[in-house]
């Protein structure tokens, strides 16, 4: 997957990323992205996916230690998934298209296959759009239910796709105080965060949001 047709940008983009892994303490080879396609496919990934970008998939799920599961957004939400009994990360990229396809149901039903339970899982979304910003057709708000995550001002519809995520987890049997939604909007922070409708440029900029499990000799730690 190339991330952009500009040398430049192309260039800056991995500097940039090989910046905030090394930060960390992440080795760029060990980190697997989500190549992004706004479907439902979540991907189970290893040892063996390191330093690779799994095409057509919008969501990654490993119970491997030290691979760094990784997603850009611009608007949609990064969501992160935590079992803690099981020890199983997921990462979750999801705009309208994903969440209307299930994709949570479907990130779910991979954890489940390694035997974690939804009851268990830690979730947390992301900053993304808020709703004020994020303007849809009645076409688009049809497809959620219930109503009232969608609002009407001045005839225009806006949709809360955080409000959506939330209701989609609790369906799925995640406790609600298991999960945390961040407040922040990434349309009304130009200085703090990308944003595809507020920036409308050709080449789009991005965050990257990353999970993983790190091994510190016998101790097991969680690094988001």
């Amino acid at each position: 997957m190339k991330l952009t047709d500009n040398p430049l940008l192309a260039e800056e983009i991995y500097r940039n990323r090989n910046d905030y892994f090394s930060k960390n303490n992440i080795d760029l080879k060990t980190v697997v992205s989500a190549g992004i396609i706004h479907g439902n496919n979540v991907v189970m990934v290893g040892n063996n996916d390191k330093g690779k970008v799994i095409s057509g998939a919008d969501g990654l799920i490993t119970n491997e230690k030290n691979s760094f599961l990784s997603v850009t957004a611009a608007d949609c939400l990064p969501i992160f998934l935590f079992e803690p009994e099981k020890e199983i990360v997921g990462m979750i990229h999801a705009g309208w298209k994903s969440l209307e396809k299930d994709i949570l149901a479907n990130a779910v039903e991979k954890i489940k296959i390694l035997d974690g339970k939804p009851e268990n899982i830690l979730a947390g979304i992301g900053p993304a759009i808020c709703q004020k910003h994020y303007e849809v057709g009645p076409e688009v708000t049809k497809k959620f239910q219930p109503i009232w995550t969608s609002e009407v001002q001045n005839g225009k519809i806006f949709l809360d796709l955080k409000k959506i995520a939330q209701l989609q987890l609790l369906e799925l049997g995640f406790r609600k105080e298991n999960i945390e939604i961040s407040p922040e909007c990434t349309f009304k922070l130009p200085e703090k965060y990308f944003s595809a409708r507020r920036d409308k440029q050709g080449e789009i900029e991005a965050m990257i949001a990353l999970i993983g499990m790190k091994s510190f000799r016998n101790d097991k730690n969680l690094s988001i």
